[in-house]
């Protein structure tokens, strides 16, 4: 799922180095901006066949992969 998660934010965003550093703060690094982030939301509901809540859409939740790939895994 984390590869699936990857290629989406890679597709959206142009970075490719997620691979190498899932760690990275997408959001403090500015690799999600506004945009990519309302983006990536659409995108995972429809991939993963799941919806996103309001509630759900907090920052710290969408800082890295490991916790991005967490929510979806949540929400299957």
């Amino acid at each position: 799922m984390e590869e699936k998660i990857i290629a989406i934010i890679e597709n959206l965003t142009g970075y490719t180095k997620l691979k190498e550093n899932r760690d990275i703060d997408l959001l403090e690094n500015e690799i999600l901006d506004s945009l990519a982030f309302i983006e990536l939301i659409t995108t995972l509901e429809e991939e993963f066949d799941i919806e996103i809540q309001p509630t759900q859409v907090e920052p710290n939740t969408w800082r890295n992969i490991k916790k991005i790939s967490d929510l979806v895994e949540k929400l299957k």
